[in-house]
């Protein structure tokens, strides 16, 4: 595309997933909670929305979960 540049990093994936995984161990970025047998688990709802065709679906209604999953 024209105006625009790529950089080619091999690592960004891994240094993205890392990153990723360190907020979710530290409840960063948190904006929901996913309930689980009575245990409120703290979640990111964009993460979900990307491994889950289900809660991406229902994510377009937010009066149907609101902040609990």
């Amino acid at each position: 595309m024209s105006g625009q540049s790529a950089v080619s990093d091999p690592q960004h994936a891994a240094r993205l997933l890392r990153a990723l995984s360190s907020f979710r161990e530290e409840s960063r970025f948190c904006d929901a909670h996913l309930v689980l047998e009575g245990e409120e688990i703290p979640v990111q709802k964009n993460i979900l929305a990307a491994a889950s065709p289900y809660i991406r679906r229902k994510s377009n209604c937010p009066w149907y979960f609101g902040d609990k999953l």
